[in-house]
Parts: structure tokens; sequence; C-alpha cells
């Protein structure tokens, strides 16, 4: 089913996206790869055409800029005529006190984790409801479902993200167009070598740290009509399990939070 289809990947430059560029590849998915590094994507583009004869167009920029945000559409249209799955994964995250934010670091991290979401979702929906087809693929995280010390406002922006899928996924059915939130915990991506922060909360969540490649697994298995991972996808078990407790028993949920999911230290992610 993913031969000849379109998927637009935001983040497209590494980590989840950049292993969902490679694995839909595979599958003869033509593909249009957004994050902020030319030089970064132009590489990847030209290997995946190289290696697997797909169409791949890039497009370098901000999507923190509604302006940028409608060129990836325009572009992306322009160049294939239809989008069949839009994998809205591009974000980052400062973690620190809450009291330690600036109001400029606060902004920025909504307008990309958040606003640049629900904007690219907006204007790619209006194209996928006039052919009545489609899925819309959310990176949320589990700090959306269950916040812990030092993550306030990146939670916070997952919080809102996912309430925005559930309220799309609900206004969107009737037009045939699937919306999916994944929620994956730690990741193994290159984050974790950037500085000696990183690389102490690298050992402390090693045990339930996923890699790229599983969590792009399941996306892919979702985009391919699985039921049972058609509406949100929460990875990894043992944090999943943590939500659930986080959620019916407020008290074990804030003891869990507060002690065996305090691990962040102060550091920044992209993704």
């Amino acid at each position: 089913m993913f031969k000849n289809q379109v998927a637009l990947i935001t983040g497209a430059s590494s980590g989840i996206g950049l292993t969902l560029a490679t694995e839909l590849a595979k599958k003869h998915t033509n593909l249009v790869l957004v994050a902020r590094s030319e030089t970064v994507l132009e590489k990847l583009a030209n290997d995946l055409r190289k290696t697997y004869g797909v169409q791949v167009h890039v497009i370098a920029g901000d999507l923190s800029h509604e302006d940028f945000i409608d060129q990836v559409v325009n572009q992306t249209y322009e160049c294939f005529g239809q989008v069949d799955f839009l994998i809205n994964s591009a974000g980052f995250g400062y973690f620190k006190p809450a009291t330690a934010f600036s109001y400029a670091e606060i902004e920025q991290m909504f307008k990309v984790n958040t606003f640049a979401m629900m904007v690219l979702a907006q204007k790619v929906a209006e194209r996928m409801k006039e052919r009545q087809t489609g899925h819309i693929i959310f990176l949320g995280s589990m700090a959306g479902k269950m916040a812990t010390v030092a993550s306030s406002v990146y939670s916070a922006s997952k919080f809102a993200i996912i309430g925005y899928a559930n309220a799309l996924r609900l206004e969107l059915k009737a037009d045939h167009i699937r919306v999916t939130t994944v929620n994956p915990g730690p990741v193994l991506t290159n984050f974790f070598n950037h500085d000696s922060n990183s690389q102490a909360y690298l050992q402390q969540v090693k045990g339930f740290a996923l890699n790229p490649n599983h969590v792009a697994q399941q996306i892919i298995k979702s985009m391919a009509g699985s039921r049972r991972l058609g509406r949100e996808i929460n990875l990894p078990r043992t944090l999943t399990m943590g939500n659930f407790f986080y959620q019916c028993f407020p008290k074990v949920g804030d003891y869990l939070a507060l002690n065996l999911f305090n691990l962040k230290e102060e550091n920044h992610e992209t993704r």
C-alpha cells in the first residue's frame, strides 16, 4: 500500500524522522523531507534516491514561521499533487526548573512543538479532505502524558498537541482521514552524545530507552492500517504503565513522577 504514495516528514534529518524516511523509502514511498539543515537533507535524499529509486523532495527551513509552513505545503503539492501521510516529527526540548525558563524559550518551544504541528496539520488536512483520504501522525511524547521534574514547558507543549490531535481525529473521521498520536519515552539518538548531562541521562534511562527503528516500525504498522495501533501509540510499556497509575491513582502517580521517573538533568534535546 505504500508504493507510489507520498509521505511528508518534518524533523527528517535525525532520530525517528530520519528512520521513518529510510524505512518508507524501502517500501517505495515518495518523500518530502523537511528540517533545518539543507546539507543533511540533500545527502539523505541522494542516498534514498540512489538506493531505492524513490522520488525525494527536500525543503529546508524553520517551521516556527508560518510563511515557511505555507512554502512546505505549496511545494509538496506542486511536486506530487497529494499527501497520503503527514508525519509531524519535528520538535525540541529544554529541560530545567520551571522558574528558570525565559519567555523566549517558552515561546520557541511552543512554536515548534505545538503551533507548527497544528498549522501544518490544518493546511494539509484541508487538502486531504478534497480527496477524502489521508493519515496525519503527530510525534508527541510520554512527557505529554505524564509530566516530570525539569520537563514543565516541554510537557506542556506535548500535552497541548495530544489534546489537539484528539479533537482533530474526531473532526476528520467523517472525511476518512486518520489521526494518530505517537508518544515515545526516551529514544536512543545522537543527542545523548552532545554533553555530559545528556550522557548521564542516557545511563539512567538505558533500561527502557527506545531504539528509533522500533518506534518507526510501530508507526509504519499504524500507517498500514493496524487497528491496535490506529489511535495512539505509547512506548515503552514501562512508561505506559507508569502513566496508567499517574492518571488513575494521582498520589501514586506523583510519587512515581517525583522519584522513579525523575531522571532529567538540565539539558537540551532536539528531534
